[in-house]
């Protein structure tokens, strides 16, 4: 039953979270989808990418658990954020409805909302523990939402300001995902799925903040044209 109630879980923050962004920005739904189909092929592309780094270094890593802070950070954070920003840099960059701050928020939303789709029914399929299904039902699903909040408004700035930008999009997420996941990946206890929980909190108040200024970004963008 858990497995049910976790798949729903990331159907349905998926669902809620694009249409508050949409709403917002008043994006046609074609882009959003294909936006998600390209989420689930990074989703794909992410998995490959794992599992050559496990064959590699996965038995190393789990002999030493020391070394699980390069799975974190390497091996599952980069990996996954990167999947995800290149189709920014490459493919969504070049399109003209990406001309509003908060764009770069909505498309980077709908491609965690097809990463989340296939990753969550993965990690279900696969029979993770029941703890970690947990947690990840309430936090591993709408924290992906808040790195794409993070990353799509950077990218957006580094295509609408400075370049330098260009690399804060892909550095920062990575960052906190691999934090988020150092907790998530550790054997339970309550200390280490506490901090996942605070770096969860920390992610939302800073997309908040990041969506404020989206929006005040956007007003004063259109307010310039028009004058």
């Amino acid at each position: 039953m858990i497995y049910v109630v976790s798949f729903i879980s990331v159907f349905i923050y998926s669902l809620l979270i694009l249409w508050l962004v949409r709403s917002a920005t008043n994006e046609k739904p074609g882009r959003l989808l294909f936006c998600v189909l390209l989420g689930m092929i990074s989703a794909v592309i992410a998995l490959m990418g794992e599992y050559f780094w496990n064959v590699l270094l996965g038995d190393v890593i789990a002999s030493h658990r020391s070394l699980i802070i390069l799975e974190s950070f390497i091996g599952v954070g980069l990996i996954e954020e990167t999947t995800k920003w290149l189709w920014l840099a490459f493919v969504i960059i070049h399109w003209r409805s990406f001309d509003r701050y908060s764009d770069g928020i909505l498309y980077a939303c709908g491609i965690a909302a097809g990463f989340n789709l296939v990753e969550g029914f993965l990690y279900i399929s696969n029979g993770g523990e029941f703890m970690n299904i947990l947690i990840r039902g309430f936090t591993a699903v709408p924290v992906h939402f808040l790195f794409a909040i993070i990353m799509g408004f950077l990218f957006s700035r580094y295509k609408f300001e400075k370049k330098k930008f260009l690399w804060f999009s892909i550095g920062i997420p990575t960052v906190l995902h691999g934090i988020y996941d150092f907790f998530i990946l550790q054997k339970y206890t309550e200390l280490l799925m506490g901090g996942a929980i605070l770096v969860f909190a920390g992610c939302l108040s800073l997309s908040i903040w990041v969506c404020r200024n989206a929006m005040r970004a956007d007003r004063l963008k259109f307010s310039d044209t028009n004058i």
